[in-house]
């Protein structure tokens, strides 16, 4: 889909517009644009419908995972603070990419740490884990 039409909609939807516009987006792609687009003001109904949507990738499913600040959950797993609401879509996102619940796709990603967080975290993530910072291609 066009980037301008993904743009518009992002600008110009209310949130339950914007809702079934993502459920209507039938490429990876397009979900990559609008997750790399999103203004996290408005909530999370949005990026689950992103995560809902059958042409979900590994690579959106990052993507949004970084955008939630979901490397805080990283670092301190046991302790990390947030609202309720954040907490709890940052750790379901988790457990799905863990599961494997989002098919690799044809979309690259690549997590955009610091050195220092990426030596941190390489340090303290499982091999399992090591998914939320290993770049695709």
């Amino acid at each position: 889909m066009d980037k301008n039409i993904i743009i518009e909609h992002l600008y110009n939807d209310s949130v339950p517009q914007a809702v079934k516009f993502v459920e209507s987006l039938e490429d990876e792609e397009s979900l990559f644009m609008y997750a790399s687009e999103y203004n996290w003001d408005n909530g999370f109904d949005i990026p689950k419908a992103i995560l809902q949507n059958k042409h979900c990738s590994l690579s959106v499913a990052l993507l949004v995972f970084h955008s939630a600040d979901g490397v805080l959950y990283l670092e301190d797993k046991g302790s990390a603070e947030g609202t309720r609401s954040w907490l709890s879509f940052v750790k379901d996102l988790y457990k799905r990419i863990l599961k494997g619940d989002f098919p690799k796709g044809k979309m690259s990603f690549e997590p955009q740490l610091s050195r220092v967080q990426a030596y941190k975290l390489k340090k303290s993530l499982s091999d399992k884990e090591m998914v939320f910072i290993t770049p695709i291609e």
